[in-house]
């Protein structure tokens, strides 16, 4: 497997938690709306603390599998006019920005 496969398959399920929590926000809101009640209901609150965990995760937990540096925010990257999936990191990142190996090579070891 190589370290961008390994990389986007951790980024698809992190995304998913988020993009889940920033759901469960809305239709948190939505409810309260069509309820008509001035607070937030805890639904809404869980999807925003769910979503805001992930990011977290992402940005500080995501390492790099040959260097084992932090690369999370290279992997969130995808840069001005840059039309990439917001599942998978950008193909323009070639290398690790900290031990410089490609990302398209094979892991040495099963992470």
């Amino acid at each position: 497997m190589t370290i961008r496969k390994f990389l986007n398959n951790k980024l698809r399920k992190i995304m998913a938690v988020i993009l889940s929590g920033f759901a469960l926000f809305i239709i948190g809101i939505i409810y309260s709306i069509m309820t008509d009640t001035k607070t937030p209901p805890i639904i809404s609150l869980l999807g925003f603390g769910l979503a805001f965990i992930a990011m977290f995760y992402v940005f500080f937990g995501i390492r790099c599998p040959n260097c084992n540096n932090i690369i999370g925010y290279v992997v969130m990257y995808k840069g001005p006019f840059i039309p990439d999936s917001i599942l998978s990191m950008s193909k323009k990142i070639k290398y690790c920005v900290y031990c410089g190996v490609n990302m398209d090579s094979e892991i040495k070891s099963e992470v």
